[in-house]
């Protein structure tokens, strides 16, 4: 049963996931997080650190659920917004702090995350 649960789950999709996931759980908790920088100022301008919070679990969920479920479709919605996601965050941070190391290191994230949308449409297609 186990060894069936863990051929389901794909390296690259679960470290995604468990970075949106963390992320999420994170900006839930009550620790006033975008206020330890000014690189997060972009950020708290568009939405409130619990709407990114949810924003982030639900990413991550969807990517374990399609996973669990094998669904394609599922999985690639859940690499595309990780994606956008993981864009978004990168150029938000360069921007609220150009000499930070998160810009970059969020950017490499958002490359990993197409990456992968890329892969899952080839195993989806058989190419």
């Amino acid at each position: 049963m186990v060894h069936k649960f863990l051929k389901k789950l794909k390296p690259v999709e679960v470290t995604l996931s468990a970075i949106s996931g963390y992320w999420g759980v994170m900006l839930l908790l009550p620790f006033d997080t975008f206020a330890t920088s000014p690189a997060y100022d972009k950020m708290a301008n568009l939405a409130s650190e619990s709407n990114w919070g949810i924003f982030m679990l639900l990413v991550s969920l969807y990517i374990l659920l399609g996973m669990l479920i094998g669904h394609f479709r599922m999985r690639r919605i859940g690499l595309l917004f990780s994606t956008a996601n993981w864009l978004f965050v990168s150029s938000m941070l360069f921007m609220g702090s150009p000499s930070s190391t998160g810009g970059g290191c969020y950017f490499i994230f958002a490359v990993l995350s197409s990456w992968a949308y890329m892969k899952v449409g080839e195993q989806r297609y058989g190419r």
